[in-house]
Order: C-alpha cells, then structure tokens, then sequence
C-alpha cells in the first residue's frame, strides 16, 4: 500500500507535478501559436474590440504565464519568493477557469436577455458566485474553515490555508507543502455545475426561439455540448482528489490539466463562431443576383443630352452611320439635279 504523505511518494509526485507542467505547455502552446486571429485582427484594426473579448484574451494570456512560470522555475534555480508566486498563480490559474467558462456563459445571456429577464439575473449572480469562489481559493482567510463545516470534508484544520509553497534546497526549486482540499472541491464542481448550466440554457434558449435547427442554433448547441463533455472528464480528478487528500501536491495536481483543457476548448469555440458565415441567405445572395442580372444583361448605348437627361438607345452606331450616308447622297444628287435644270 502506497504510503501518500512519505516525503518520497510526495517528491516524486512533485515531479510528476512539474513535467506535467512540460507537457501542457506544449499542448497549449501549439493552441496559442496557431490560434492568433482574434489578437492579430486586433492588431491590424481589422476588428473593434469589444468587452466580450477580455474573458478570452485574459484567460489565454493568464493560463499561458502560469504554465511558463513553472516551465521555466523548474530550469532556473533561482532562489524566488515560492509562497508569493504560487498565490499569485493561483489566482491566475482560478481566473483563467473562471473566463472559459465566460466565454460561453456570455452566449447564454445574450440568448436570453430577450426573454426572460429572470434567468440572465439568476445567470448573473451565479457569474458572480463563480468569482467569489476565486476570491476564496486563492485568500489567506478562514473561508475554508467555514466551506468545511458547511460540506463536513474530513480535516477541517488542514484547509485553512490555500496554497503553500516554500523554496527546497534539495531540488533547487520551488515545492508545494500545504493546499487547500476544501477550496478546490468546491471550486471545480461549483464549475462543473456552471458548465452544464450554461449547456442547458442554450439549449432551452435556441429551442425557445425556434433557432435550434439553424446553422447558427446547432453550431451553439455542439460547441456547449463538446465543451461541457471535455471538460466534465478532465475536472473530474480535480474534483476526486481533494475529496481524497492524499497529500498537498495530489490536491493540486490535477487542476493545471483541467483549467489548461477548459480554455482550449471556450477558445476553439469562440474562434469558430464567425457571425458572417450566418448571413441571411436573402441578403447574402442579392448582391450576387444583382450582379448576375448585370453581366447577363446586354450592352446599351446611351445618349446623353446637355440637360443630363440619359435616353436608352438600342440602335446600332453601324446602322446610324449607313444611314446618315445615305441621306447625305441623296442631298447631293437633288441638290446636282436641280442645278442642272
């Protein structure tokens, strides 16, 4: 039987701990690099930004420092404040879970900001609640004390703080020695709940609205399905190992993948959806009717008089020219002839 809180099942899980670090940089790496177009149209003027692009960006960008500050930490032996850089990515780490699930809570409130107010008030305040719970896992306080008694978690005094990490000798880096179980249950089910909520009000929204059929009504439905079906799997062990509390590293060891698979997912999602492939047909294929008529239509000269009024003239210039020739000779042989007389 695996002894959990021996000091070498603990380093060896750090290690585990930080190549697994490795290993999703990489993965959301390849994500960032190739999925520019949003940051690069930003750029290039291309598109306005508006305030529904601060989830996305900052959860991107927060994920992304997270990921590169235990990639590079672990490299560098570098003697750093351990307790204060892990608070501070926590936080980041917890906002970056917090955005992906935004980014499709926002498609919700938009569907349902029409009809019926009670359900974008009831969507706020859990937003709200969601936020209030990133607050909670990354302070110092005693809220994990109160979240104990509330669920009755076993070792109650053990959550009392965070996250706590201090600067090993041995490894030349920094090492976790105290998490927070209580805080991370409750923080990844509280988003497990959040996720599937969104998925139903999606749902419910399009089909209200009679658009669940629509090109638009099903790429919604899909992306909040493949969204909350990801995600449900990689936070199931964030969820399942606080509940154990094997031991401090364990407790956290399974939230970098969950947050890291979470933003890929609400990134790929709002990247996909481009408002101007879901045109209206009618409008979409006026322009190209229009143009059609045009280049069918036969060619027609005009005449253009001093008073700018235009007359549509289906004469040849061929049959105009023969013409006036031919009245011009018959004035010459009357104009001979009477001379002759």
């Amino acid at each position: 039987m695996v002894v959990w809180q021996d000091p070498v099942v603990v380093a060896f899980c750090g290690f585990l701990y930080n190549q697994n670090a490795v290993f999703l940089l990489g993965l959301f790496g390849n994500h960032f690099v190739t999925r520019l177009d949003i940051e690069w149209s930003l750029i290039t003027r291309k598109r306005r930004f508006t305030p529904v692009l601060i989830p996305y960006l900052f959860g991107r960008y927060s994920i992304l420092t997270t990921l590169l500050f235990f990639v590079i930490s672990n490299r560098f032996h570098h003697k750093i404040s351990c307790d204060i850089a892990y608070k501070t990515l926590a936080v980041l780490g917890s906002s970056a879970s917090y955005c992906s699930t935004l980014n499709l809570g926002i498609r919700s409130y938009i569907i349902w900001r029409d009809m019926n107010w009670l359900v974008v008030w009831l969507l706020s305040f859990a937003c709200v609640g969601h936020a209030a719970l990133v607050a909670v896992r990354t302070s110092d306080g005693s809220p994990d004390a109160l979240l104990s008694v509330l669920i009755k978690l076993p070792h109650p005094a053990e959550g009392a703080r965070s996250v706590t990490a201090a600067w090993s000798v041995d490894t030349g880096s920094c090492v976790v020695v105290h998490s927070s179980n209580i805080t991370m249950f409750i923080f990844y089910l509280y988003t497990m709940l959040m996720d599937f909520t969104i998925l139903v009000l999606t749902v419910c929204g399009l089909w209200r609205k009679r658009a669940l059929q629509s090109d638009i009504g099903t790429t919604l439905s899909e992306q909040c399905l493949w969204y909350c079906a990801a995600t449900f799997l990689v936070n199931i062990p964030a969820v399942v190992f606080p509940i154990l509390n094997l031991n401090a590293v364990m407790n956290v060891i399974a939230s970098m993948p969950a947050t890291t698979v979470s933003v890929i997912m609400s990134s790929a999602a709002v990247l996909s959806l481009k408002p101007e492939q879901y045109a209206e047909p009618a409008r979409s294929e006026r322009p190209r009717r229009a143009l059609m008529d045009i280049v069918a239509r036969p060619r027609e000269r005009r005449v253009t008089l001093t008073t700018n009024i235009v007359l549509e003239s289906h004469i040849d210039s061929a049959q105009v020219d023969s013409g006036f020739e031919r009245a011009t000779s018959s004035k010459a042989t009357e104009d001979a002839d009477a001379d002759a007389v």
